[in-house]
């Protein structure tokens, strides 16, 4: 029965929230519902699939979120792990509820210190990414293998739709030796974007929503920073920063990077191209696909310059 019930299902509609009484639905990726529940003493999230199918990726996502949190800890939080189980053939996960508002919110609204020390705490989340391990029983090693798949598996799924604006890209990818010099994988968050890193009243950081990445490397989470502050993609779904804030972020995080791995600047195009050109298969819109299509052109042309 379970996998008959409507993929659109959200707040207290969704099986798995029904018995509460009073639920606060709010954003959620694809194939989940997250709500605000508020009927106990303390109030907490809880995160369920829409459909069957989408089980394994939750239980998975679930299962990062509470081995990453032992890993940032001191340099960044993520919520804790409450409770997870099944409701009528559903996965769920409850996490605790944390007062805050994600970074785009956090940056447009703050002072200029509060912009700079929010780029020193992600700095000091790098680092400590940079320096653990992967989590997970199987790591994928940031090797060039997995980069030109996943390159294979896009133009595979778009077809020829996107071929001429994936060329120079892959052309960009064709040229590159290797990803990291010692090919050793490192732990990653994965989708290290503006609304999925939340800063509390103290200007902690709180990071939710990690999923798994094409190879295991801190690099990825560099690159969906860069998608912000450089690719502006907030800005295309309708939440601009004002352009002195994301210009300094930029530079300021391209810099770290270079620290972390002066070979990074190299990389930099590769791998914000790729990060753009994993949206294109989910691109549901024309405007949508014309934003990403064009983001992925312009780093395919700057990695060619800067191999």
């Amino acid at each position: 029965m379970a996998n008959h019930v409507p993929l659109d299902l959200s707040g207290a509609d969704h099986p798995a929230l029904r018995a509460f009484k009073e639920v606060i639905p709010l954003s959620g990726f694809s194939g989940a519902t997250v709500a605000l529940v508020r009927d106990r003493a303390q109030p907490f999230v809880r995160k369920v699939s829409n459909r069957a199918d989408a089980n394994a990726s939750l239980r998975d996502q679930a299962v990062r979120q509470k081995a990453l949190a032992g890993l940032v800890e001191g340099c960044a939080a993520m919520p804790e792990v409450l409770d997870m189980g099944e409701s009528e053939g559903f996965f769920y996960f409850d996490m605790a509820f944390i007062p805050s508002r994600d970074a785009i919110n956090f940056l447009s609204n703050g002072t200029f210190d509060g912009v700079a020390e929010f780029a020193e705490r992600v700095e000091r989340l790098m680092e400590r990414l940079a320096a653990s391990p992967p989590v997970g029983d199987a790591p994928l090693p940031p090797r060039k293998q997995l980069l030109v798949e996943k390159m294979a598996q896009i133009a595979e799924r778009t077809g020829a739709r996107h071929e001429e604006a994936l060329a120079p890209l892959l052309a960009a990818v064709a040229k590159l030796d290797v990803i990291v010099a010692d090919e050793t994988p490192t732990a990653v968050h994965g989708d290290l974007t503006f609304e999925n890193i939340l800063v509390d009243r103290r200007g902690a950081l709180w990071l939710i929503d990690t999923i798994p990445s094409p190879f295991d490397h801190y690099m990825v989470d560099w690159s969906k920073l860069f998608q912000e502050c450089e690719g502006l993609w907030h800005a295309h779904r309708g939440r601009p920063l004002a352009r002195g804030v994301t210009w300094w972020l930029r530079q300021y995080f391209h810099g770290a990077a270079t620290r972390l791995d002066p070979a990074y600047p190299a990389r930099h195009y590769i791998l914000l191209g790729l990060t753009f050109a994993r949206i294109l298969p989910y691109a549901k819109t024309e405007e949508d696909r014309a934003f990403v299509s064009k983001r992925v052109t312009e780093c395919g042309l700057a990695a060619l310059e800067h191999l």
